[in-house]
């Protein structure tokens, strides 16, 4: 099974520079232009997409909608499972009132990265515990056909989703820069005994261009 794993476009909280956990922030503009971008990016590569699935809040659904439809995929399922980390006290606050409210909160260790239990949100189990639901559901639906399957979440979700899928045992920190949709392909394979991905390709929305500059690029999907 491959995954094109997507981060949601701009939203109005990554616009204002809060820290949006599970409040349920829309697109702006922008990360509407963002998924038409990465929608079209794909439609002239002809990718080929089995099953679309994306978390539940407005900010990944709106994505996944926007970028199916531009690309002619099939309709996204919501996955429960698959929402940004909940951040406790910490949601829908900008960093300096963050900073103001617990001034330890710059100065953590980098282990503790998308670990909000502290401020009476999800902890590292919590998240990987989702992780792993999401990763048996998507396996049970797609992994015997060896389908590809194209999964729209959020950044800390993401975070963890790679962790997860590439690397045993699964650290607590990685390092993959997750802008605004960016689209990561992870190719799940079984490896002496062993099913793990392999993180194919990982391309900003930048470097996607417009949709007449894409048309004319060589395919980056593998057959």
């Amino acid at each position: 099974m491959d995954i094109l794993l997507v981060r949601h476009g701009e939203s109005e909280g990554n616009r204002d520079k809060r820290l949006q956990g599970s409040c349920d922030k829309p697109l702006t503009d922008q990360g509407r232009a963002q998924a038409r971008r990465l929608g079209a990016w794909l439609k002239a590569r002809g990718a080929q997409i089995d099953a679309a699935y994306c978390s539940p809040l407005m900010r990944a659904s709106e994505t996944a909608q926007i970028v199916t439809q531009t690309a002619g995929l099939p309709e996204p399922t919501v996955l429960d499972t698959a929402g940004e980390i909940h951040v406790g006290s910490l949601e829908d606050m900008a960093i300096e009132e963050i900073v103001a409210a617990h001034p330890a909160f710059l100065g953590r260790r980098l282990a503790s990265l998308g670990d909000f239990s502290a401020y009476g949100g999800e902890s590292h189990d919590d998240v990987m515990a989702r992780v792993r639901r999401t990763v048996d559901r998507l396996l049970a639906s797609h992994k015997e056909r060896e389908e590809r399957v194209l999964l729209v979440a959020h950044g800390g979700f993401n975070f963890h989703f790679t962790k997860a899928l590439l690397c045993d045992p699964v650290p607590r920190l990685n390092m993959i820069r997750w802008g605004n949709c960016t689209a990561t392909l992870i190719r799940l394979r079984e490896r002496r005994g062993h099913y793990i991905g392999e993180l194919t390709w990982h391309v900003p929305n930048e470097l996607m261009g417009p949709a007449e500059e894409v048309a004319e690029a060589d395919a980056l999907f593998p057959e």
